[in-house]
């Protein structure tokens, strides 16, 4: 005898398999309640690390932007140093780029020459905690990752058996019909710990690596080496920071004329001067001076990219720059990928004279 369809005296049903399709859509409805709320609060954990930062945003299209910047849910506000201007006179003092607008994003970059003196001992305490993690820290990434190891398992199960009941009908068939839901319940809801787990990377937190970030299908930037050290990296973004921003070489420049030197090309225009990066390091813009106005700028480019700012006619131009290897960036796990490890420690073979492979053909590709 059915305990779910008799009662002791083998009267009417008490509960109808029927009843399971408001169940389950009472239950879908509470999880999407919950899942927006944990959206409305989840932030990307490799953003925030430059949250309320001065950046450079970096497109895969060829804009740069900077400003600082505010990381949401949702995506991000850029908010300008200063207002712009269009010709129509309508003020534009920052801009929203939207969770799908990050699809285009190459790299957001952070100089230390962009940032206040209380920003600067954030960013210290940003990075001692990040090298040097306290026991917390460290227990904290630890149930992330653990967490992370059986998000995409459950995300699979819970699929399956919508799968697998859909085949059944009635309360299956209905299942079925909400397996989105469910698999984005799965996905966002487990996930609120973390993000992507990944052993290969999850060694070298904290250690000195190389980050290489690639050409996008179809544009213009070469493919580039930049070292740091591995913060961070979630399912989206990867994140490589350097203690010191000590430069390769000081470089200032009075230009009347478009010129070419290594690693920088100029190109003045009527209102305009184009500044670019073609070497196989990273260009940090400190400020431009024309005529009697100098702006500070700040602004990082890696290779293959370039900036528009404006210009006087006729006017030569002053630039302060310095090329580096040295800055903090996050790019997206698409575009970039930590290619080497470059911890210098020795391998622990006692007696062992070695010697490492040869990256000749890498090189002689750039």
């Amino acid at each position: 005898m059915s305990f779910l369809s008799q009662t002791e005296s083998g009267g009417s049903s008490w509960f109808q398999f029927g009843d399971l399709f408001w169940l389950s859509m009472l239950v879908l409805f509470g999880a999407a309640i919950v899942t927006a709320i944990v959206r409305l609060r989840q932030k990307d954990k490799c953003l925030k690390l430059l949250d309320t930062y001065h950046v450079t945003y970096l497109t895969t299209a060829g804009a740069t932007m900077w400003g600082d910047l505010i990381v949401s849910s949702g995506g991000m506000e850029l908010c300008f140093d200063t207002p712009y201007q269009t010709r129509r006179g309508l003020a534009k003092c920052s801009t929203l780029i939207f969770d799908d607008d990050l699809g285009g994003c190459l790299a957001i970059c952070r100089s230390v020459h962009g940032l206040t003196e209380q920003e600067r001992r954030d960013r210290e305490a940003q990075i001692q905690a990040s090298f040097s993690p306290g026991l917390l820290r460290r227990w904290r990434r630890r149930l992330r990752n653990l967490v992370n190891t059986i998000r995409d398992a459950c995300t699979k199960a819970l699929g399956m058996v919508a799968s697998q009941m859909g085949k059944t009908g009635g309360i299956g068939g209905a299942l079925q019909s909400q397996r989105s839901g469910v698999d984005d319940l799965g996905k966002t809801f487990i996930g609120t710990m973390g993000n992507a787990y990944e052993p290969i990377l999850e060694r070298h937190i904290g250690r000195p690596v190389i980050l290489e970030l690639a050409d996008p299908a179809g544009g213009t930037t070469p493919r580039c080496e930049l070292p740091g050290f591995l913060v961070d990296y979630s399912e989206r973004f990867v994140a490589v920071f350097n203690v010191e921003h000590r430069p390769v070489e000081t470089i200032e420049i009075e230009a009347s004329e478009s010129m070419t030197r290594e690693g920088v090309r100029i190109e003045l225009q009527d209102k305009k001067v184009v500044v670019a990066c073609e070497g196989d390091d990273a260009l940090v813009i400190r400020r431009i001076t024309c005529g009697d106005e100098t702006t500070d700028l700040a602004v990082s480019l890696v290779p293959g990219t370039s900036v528009r700012l404006p210009r006087v006619p006729g006017m030569p131009v002053q630039l302060q720059m310095e090329r580096t290897r040295r800055i903090d960036i996050v790019c997206p796990r698409s575009l970039a990928r930590i290619r080497y490890g470059s911890d210098t420690l020795a391998s622990g073979r006692s007696g062992w004279v070695g010697a490492a492979p040869e990256m000749a053909e890498e090189d002689e590709q750039k």
